[in-house]
């Protein structure tokens, strides 16, 4: 579902590249795992891998195809097939949970009665069954996250981007949220988990789901760098490398599930 092959890509302020001779393959029914320092190029790698920046540098392909081939129109479509939860969440944050999590269905054409009882058992599994009538401003922001989570997994994803999920929960909503992850990877999707927080790395190994750490611009086990955990607490700390925006013309094609860019829907 997603290789990738002697993938670079550089720094946005130039010198050593973030990530070089990258390899990786997530295959369905899987999940992997990706640490790294705040900075490392984390974030950048998935957002390549979405086409919304252009490697630098090796082969990304996705789903079977080499985006650096694709048409707009055939990544806009290919998309819909991929469930993203990213970092900054883009809600809508005065429509309801339900609405949120239900509107890429609804853009589908997937009638009201259906949509609904979909997320209704997605809200339940993610603890957030009481706060589905609630607007998303009245939430925590670990609820938050979560409604994030249930609208990346409404469509059933062939493919999921996990941005950091557990960045804002505790113990129990890290489990939650590793669990729906866990169980759309034993549906068939090919799933890639990036985070740093001991919660979620505590998760990743009792579920067994393969750890690579990005350090030093290379993808690696945790066995190759020989890391204890304490040495692998060490390292995660820096400052994030921000990911540039796309231009206007193309916030079309930003990283969340539907066609609404934070912009336009008024969450940003």
């Amino acid at each position: 579902m997603i290789e990738l092959v002697d993938v670079r890509l550089d720094h946005p302020r130039g010198g050593e590249p973030l990530v070089a001779d990258a390899n990786l393959t997530v295959s369905r029914g899987e999940v992997v795992m990706i640490v790294g320092a705040a900075g490392a190029g984390t974030s950048r790698l998935v957002a390549a891998a979405l086409g919304e920046l252009p490697a630098n540098g090796g082969r990304i392909e996705v789903m079977g195809r080499d985006l650096a081939k694709l048409r707009r129109s055939s990544l806009r479509r290919m998309r819909r097939r991929i469930g993203v939860v990213p970092q900054d969440l883009l809600l809508l944050e005065d429509r309801s949970v339900e609405t949120n999590v239900t509107l890429p269905l609804e853009i589908d054409g997937i009638s009201r009665p259906l949509t609904v009882g979909r997320a209704t058992t997605l809200l339940e599994k993610l603890g957030l069954g009481p706060a589905q009538h609630a607007r998303v401003d009245t939430l925590s922001g670990a609820e938050r996250q979560r409604v994030a989570v249930a609208r990346a997994l409404i469509r059933d994803p062939e493919l999921v981007f996990a941005d950091h999920p557990t960045s804002m929960q505790d113990a129990t909503g890290a489990e939650l949220v590793g669990a729906a992850l866990g169980d759309a990877a034993d549906a068939g999707a090919a799933v890639l988990v990036l985070g740093r927080d001991p919660a979620l790395r505590a998760i990743a190994e009792a579920r067994g789901w393969r750890t690579l750490v990005l350090l030093d611009g290379r993808l690696r086990t945790q066995a190759e760098l020989a890391l204890t955990e304490a040495a692998i607490d060490a390292l995660l700390g820096g400052i994030d490398t921000p990911v540039e925006a796309a231009p206007a013309d193309e916030l079309e094609d930003n990283v969340v599930p539907f066609p609404l860019s934070a912009r336009t829907a008024g969450v940003a």
